[in-house]
């Protein structure tokens, strides 16, 4: 089976479960499997998939028409400048978002050292943005979820923050 052929038979399925983005989450998935850009699909349609290839796009398929999200399959959202990784743990960054990380950037625009709280850290990806952006804020997320955190602690390892957040199991009740 070629590149051509199963982003064809991806679609069919996408489409009948009601997925209306299946051109681009085929896309998107075989590029995943295959490790490859989407120009990289466009240009060599009829290119020979390796059976566990095949395999693997057809279960992220089956998946995907099933309602999870690209996110969650693949196991990362861009957001911000950044890659986070997401698991089914967390809530998956939304492109909204970025006006918090946008406005606390604008805000603190000329001021140095502050100390960033963020309740329900989730994937982290608020916190670990700003503190990107500015070298010297410190951070402390806060999430009642175990599994949760430990996302958080992988972005920010993963980001190079490690050393200025801490995370900690809390209910802020």
């Amino acid at each position: 089976m070629n590149i051509q052929s199963a982003l064809k038979q991806a679609c069919v399925i996408l489409r009948d479960n009601n997925i209306k983005t299946a051109n681009l989450d085929s896309e998107i998935l075989m590029s995943y499997v295959i490790r490859k850009d989407k120009k990289y699909i466009t240009l060599n349609h009829n290119k020979k998939l390796l059976p566990k290839n095949i395999s693997n796009f057809k279960k992220l398929i089956s998946q995907r028409a099933s309602g999870k999200p690209i996110a969650y399959l693949m196991g990362k959202k861009d957001f911000w400048n950044y890659e986070f990784i997401v698991t089914s743990d967390v809530l998956i960054p939304r492109p909204e978002t970025e006006l918090i990380v946008e406005q606390v950037l604008k805000i603190g625009k000329n001021k140095s050292k502050l100390k960033i709280l963020e309740i329900g850290v989730g994937s982290g990806c608020i916190i670990l943005s700003i503190l990107r952006e500015k070298k010297d804020y410190l951070g402390t997320g806060i999430d009642i979820n175990k599994k949760c955190l430990e996302v958080s602690k992988t972005n920010a390892f993963k980001l190079g923050v490690t050393n200025r957040v801490k995370f900690f199991k809390s209910d802020i009740d």
